[in-house]
């Protein structure tokens, strides 16, 4: 059976552009633009075809986060947040230098610096809350009516999205990762080695897994399996509701960020120039996102929407201070299959057996008996 085309891993380019400049930190999307953070300069591209709609010298200073119709940029200390349209500056803050990625989650903003996580709303900066956490350097969750913060301490901080009030704090280990919110649960690991799902109204600790090192990356999640990779090198995939392990492959270098997870197939991000891709239900190797050079930044998972599948942008190069992005998408689908059928007849007209041949165009002979020829005199020759 065909994959669907949204929920085919893309391996497939679309578009490649090259820049000059040194990207900064990974790109960014909205639903019409993509966005680099390259040295002295922010650049927008259309996201159909990779032409520059705008650019703004900016000295970007960490990650960026949009939505649609804003573009969040650290600036040294302060946040610039721009109209993702037209790169003009909408609103402006100081907030000092921030601890982890920004997030924007529909109409708000999540920053983390001075040990302390605040609630802008993107639209006009104005703060609603802020809520002080200790040190945080990984980005939070959101999902229905709370925040999920990975403080560095090893405690994970749920806060009433409304009003930036504790609901609960569970400990998990030392340095969490961001944690991944889905089918009920709350999935999170850690440099304590564990990797861990949490009951999101309650914090209490539903099971937790042992690893031999240091987990990494957002986790990402289907209906059966929970998906997570460590400094070990190894993609893992547990049972999403009771822990069991599953299965796990051997990456054959250094994760820089969590699973990619589209459709069927997981895949792990490395700085290389090729990823491998599994078929996430089996762990066994599918397909390849084969690049022209190593990935320079983590790459960005564009989730399938408004008729487009899914899109992988990826940022490669450095060797030659050349820098290649790339947009792929599934790949192109191949010639239908041709049924095969037990061959009951030739092809072609019957001809029955003994009468003259048919052709085409010609009505049969009338039925009757077949013309009798006598026999075949040699040609008479004349004597010279």
């Amino acid at each position: 059976m065909r994959q669907d085309a949204a929920q085919a891993f893309p391996t497939s380019a679309l578009w490649t552009i090259e820049v000059q400049a040194v990207p900064v930190a990974p790109p960014v999307y909205s639903s019409n633009h993509l966005f680099l953070a390259l040295q002295s300069v922010v650049s927008a591209r259309r996201l159909s075809d990779g032409v520059e709609v705008w650019q703004t010298p900016l000295e970007v200073d960490g990650p960026m986060a949009a939505s649609d119709d804003r573009l969040v940029v650290p600036v040294k200390d302060e946040l610039r947040v721009l109209d993702a349209s037209t790169g003009t500056v909408v609103w402006t803050d100081r907030t000092g230098t921030l601890t982890a990625p920004p997030l924007v989650h529909g109409a708000w903003l999540f920053l983390a610096s001075g040990e302390h996580v605040t609630c802008y709303r993107v639209a006009d900066g104005v703060k609603v809350w802020s809520y002080e956490t200790g040190s945080v350097e990984q980005r939070p969750a959101v999902e229905g009516p709370r925040v999920y913060v990975p403080a560095a301490d090893g405690r994970v901080i749920a806060l009433e999205l409304a009003s930036g009030k504790l609901a609960w704090e569970r400990d998990v280990g030392i340095k969490p990762t961001e944690p991944l919110v889905y089918g009920g649960r709350v999935f999170v690991g850690a440099a304590a080695k564990r990797f861990c799902s949490l009951k999101p109204q309650t914090g209490e600790e539903d099971w937790c897994f042992r690893v031999g090192a240091t987990v990494i990356g957002r986790p990402a999640a289907d209906a059966t399996h929970v998906y997570f990779v460590a400094f070990d090198n190894l993609l893992r995939a547990l049972d999403r509701k009771s822990g069991a392990f599953h299965w796990k492959k051997d990456l054959r270098y250094r994760p820089s960020a969590g699973p990619l997870l589209v459709g069927a197939s997981v895949a792990a991000p490395g700085r290389v120039a090729r990823v491998q891709v599994f078929d996430a239900q089996r762990g066994s190797p599918t397909i390849q996102l084969t690049l022209a050079s190593p990935l320079a930044t983590v790459p960005l998972l564009i989730e399938a929407a408004s008729g487009a599948p899914t899109r992988i942008a990826a940022v490669t190069g450095g060797l030659q201070k050349v820098w290649i992005v790339t947009l792929a998408g599934p790949a192109p689908a191949g010639p239908p299959a041709i049924s095969v059928a037990p061959l009951t007849e030739l092809p072609g007209l019957a001809i029955p057996i003994g009468g003259p041949p048919v052709l085409p165009g010609r009505l049969p002979p009338a039925a009757g008996p077949l013309p009798r020829f006598g026999p075949v005199s040699a040609p008479r020759t004349t004597a010279g």
